[in-house]
């Protein structure tokens, strides 16, 4: 299993309120009723930034998202199917600003928890 985490900036001219709600919301009815989510992905998470957060000012980040696939061949197959390509990609830059926006694909190692298992061990 590997995941795709995104931490993700929101655009500069909505209030954090806006990003929330969008992302929240539109995205992820997209994501969720999209075709080539069905296909490739396991698990999707949002993790929004907590409001206390931007009491000293603006956020690193006004959030994160998980991916999770089976497989690099499943999260390509994701990232380039037809579907995703016209339904939710372009629905990304109404909420996120994509330049600030970063991917990178990671193997979870539980180091506490129930699924604790040997680093390297898949």
């Amino acid at each position: 299993m590997i995941k795709v985490i995104v931490a993700i900036a929101k655009r500069a001219d909505l209030t954090v309120a806006e990003f929330q709600d969008h992302w929240r919301t539109r995205h992820a009815e997209l994501v969720r009723g999209n075709p080539a989510t069905q296909r490739y992905i396991r698990k999707y998470v949002q993790c929004h930034t907590l409001p206390s957060e931007y009491e000293s000012g603006a956020a690193a980040y006004d959030g994160t998202a998980e991916l999770w696939f089976d497989s690099v061949d499943d999260k390509n197959a994701f990232f380039s199917d037809p579907d995703y390509v016209r339904d939710i990609q372009p629905d990304e830059a109404r909420f996120a600003d994509m330049e600030k926006t970063v991917f990178f694909v990671t193997r979870e190692e539980t180091v506490i928890g129930d699924d604790q298992q040997p680093p390297g061990v898949v």
